[in-house]
């Protein structure tokens, strides 16, 4: 059957959340947890057991699995593990597992989540929608810290110095922290560990060269990866698909950066 792809990304600073109607994958596994949700009909969720249908499937970091939904409107948000976000609702999913969670507890969202399929929602409403689905799944509180304000200097350095070498024991040199212990207050102040948020600054910038028109391999480069081979492999590993399923389409795909609403 044919249908018109429809496809809207959101990025932020450790969280994906992405509306699509034509999500079909090969068998994988990634790094990053999952919350999809179809909007209408049901999704299915293939693993070494078997085919599966969801109208909401929570699925569990490195899970193999493929999904095979072509023509079916859903919204997935993709999250780190390392997260402040995800260690709250962690005891709700386990690696390897899919869980299918009743549609009804997300009923109220559903609004929303057409909303942001059509790309209608702005930055800060789809910040405010991910942190809703994640508490939908377990409640939790927003992390309770007065932010150190070398944390959040630090965190703005690396975002304009990326794709720079920079190394953990020089980052907090300007600011009298030393490598373990801006280690331990970067996680505690932003919930996410330093290593993953280089890591994420650098796929966030690959994604923006990207969007402003260039290849993949001049994207990779200006974002720090070797080549266009290792940023997809590492794109793959922590979302479950390649740049190209996105980005390969960018006239019908509309891409919104949101990290700057991560740090005050």
């Amino acid at each position: 059957m044919e249908f018109e792809n429809q496809s809207i990304l959101y990025l932020w600073n450790s969280r994906v959340l992405f509306a699509t109607n034509s999500m079909q994958t090969d068998f994988h596994s990634h790094y990053a947890a999952t919350l999809a949700i179809s909007l209408k009909e049901n999704i299915i969720i293939e693993t070494d057991a078997g085919k599966q249908e969801y109208r909401v499937a929570l699925v569990g970091p490195n899970t193999y699995h493929r999904t095979l939904s072509p023509g079916v409107e859903m919204v997935a948000l993709l999250i780190d593990p390392e997260t402040y976000e995800f260690g709250s609702i962690s005891e709700s999913i386990s690696s390897g597992e899919i869980k299918s969670l009743e549609i009804q507890r997300f009923l109220p969202l559903m609004e929303s989540l057409w909303s942001l399929y059509y790309g209608n929602l702005n930055e800060i409403e789809a910040t405010k929608l991910q942190l809703n689905l994640l508490r939908t799944v377990y409640p939790f509180e927003d992390l309770k810290t007065s932010i150190d304000p070398r944390i959040q200097k630090i965190a703005k350095k690396i975002r304009l110095e990326i794709p720079s070498s920079i190394r953990m024991k020089e980052i907090g040199k300007d600011f009298s922290i030393s490598e373990d212990r801006l280690i331990r207050l970067f996680k505690e102040n932003l919930g996410i560990p330093l290593r993953r948020y280089l890591l994420w600054v650098r796929i966030l910038r690959a994604v923006k060269e990207i969007k402003a028109g260039n290849n993949l391999t001049d994207a990779a480069h200006a974002a720090g990866f070797s080549d266009s081979a290792h940023f997809s492999r590492t794109f793959k590993e922590n979302f479950g698909f390649t740049p190209s399923l996105f980005f390969g389409h960018l006239k019908t795909t509309d891409v919104r950066f949101c990290e700057t609403y991560d740090i005050p």
